[in-house]
């Protein structure tokens, strides 16, 4: 049987403030447009079921348009008679019984399949059964959950968490659950496994598939798409989606450089066509403040106009009395950006988590900025 294996869409996942011509949200229309193409990319391959392991929202109370998009997409393989398995993981999954998952508008549709309930639920699809253990309240109910399970012979587990052996590479969500090294039992032809970003085999029958898209510069190294897997010989292939568009350059000592210096580096390394519709990062370490200052911030910004999202990260080298200076509000979300930048130089902010903090502390202080000017407006 030949299955695709895919996880962690994230839809209506949104960052980096950077908007389209229609005011939509770049990164979240890069969501959408992958997933679609996700989607005819099965088609073309026509597998015998496809198995989506978790965290298909990026939130448990999604807008329309991630509901709409993931309907469409599951009305498409439908059409192609392909069976779809999926389970609902820690970003999609109420915290409590009192509040309703949205697979709720999905159930009972042919051949889609959903495990949703914090609880083990088994599924047929071609000669093969589908063990599901979705998102659960607690740590430990995954082990009970796990023992409910009978082999069959043809059998296929699906789990959404970090299994302990990668433990290290903990991702700091709320719902972030560790699952059991145990668990990889050698019985199953394959375990399809979600939540952790980068596709990664565990065992000879376990894997990560990986998220469809990068979400954060900590992911730039890793590789995106789904896996075809075949559950009689154990192979699993990776399918991309589409080619890699998050760039991390390694960093550049700017030790005892000149802004002109500084600024003919970044122009080197940073070409139009190269840069265009990709998220890239450039960090300048031990760089002076005053030759950071003095570079000519325009040229920069247009430097990366046909970027997705652009980005330089000064780690500066000497230090500074602080002095009080005024703060033009129109910008306060780059002030706000600096700010935490100088602070993870110092290691104040993990690293891992720095750029989705900078995107979501800079969009509240975007609206307040906009709420104030409004609130002076009306007054006047």
């Amino acid at each position: 049987m030949k299955i695709i294996h895919l996880a962690d869409s994230h839809l209506g996942f949104s960052s980096y403030s950077r908007l389209d011509e229609h005011g939509r949200n770049r990164i979240e229309e890069m969501v959408y447009s992958g997933f679609e193409q996700a989607i005819e990319k099965i088609i073309e391959l026509r597998p015998d079921a496809v198995v989506h392991a978790g965290d298909v929202f990026h939130h448990v109370r999604p807008k329309i348009k991630p509901l709409v998009v993931f309907q469409w997409g599951l009305f498409k393989l439908m059409e192609e008679d392909i069976p779809v398995i999926i389970i609902s993981g820690n970003h999609d999954a109420p915290k409590s019984f009192s509040s309703t998952s949205p697979f709720r508008l999905f159930e009972d549709l042919r051949g889609v399949h959903i495990a949703q309930r914090y609880k083990y639920e088994r599924f047929v699809a071609g000669d093969s059964y589908f063990h599901c253990i979705p998102f659960c309240l607690e740590p430990q109910d995954y082990l009970v959950e796990f023992e409910k399970i009978e082999r069959s012979g043809r059998d296929v587990l699906v789990m959404h968490g970090l299994v302990e052996s990668l433990q290290n590479k903990k991702m700091r969500s709320v719902g972030e659950h560790e699952l059991l090294d145990s668990f990889l039992k050698n019985d199953f032809d394959y375990i399809a496994l979600g939540h952790f970003h980068g596709q990664a085999q565990l065992s000879r029958n376990a894997w990560y598939s990986g998220s469809l898209e990068y979400f954060n510069f900590g992911e730039a190294q890793d590789r995106k798409g789904m896996l075809l897997v075949d559950t009689e010989t154990g192979r699993a292939e990776s399918v991309p989606v589409r080619p890699r568009y998050m760039i991390d350059h390694p960093a550049i000592d700017c030790s005892g450089m000149r802004s002109e210096e500084i600024a003919q580096c970044l122009l080197e390394l940073c070409h139009v066509d190269e840069m265009r519709d990709r998220m890239v990062r450039i960090t300048l370490k031990n760089v002076s403040r005053g030759a950071y200052r003095s570079i000519d911030q325009g040229r920069l910004s247009r430097l990366g106009a046909s970027a997705l999202y652009f980005k330089i990260r000064p780690e500066f080298a000497d230090v500074e009395e602080h002095f009080e200076r005024p703060v033009d509000r129109r910008t306060l979300h780059e002030e706000f950006s600096g700010y935490l930048e100088e602070d993870s130089s110092q290691e104040l902010i993990p690293a891992r988590i720095l750029d989705d903090v900078v995107a979501y502390g800079s969009e509240i202080m975007k609206k307040a900025v906009l709420a104030r000017h409004k609130e002076a407006l009306d007054a006047s």
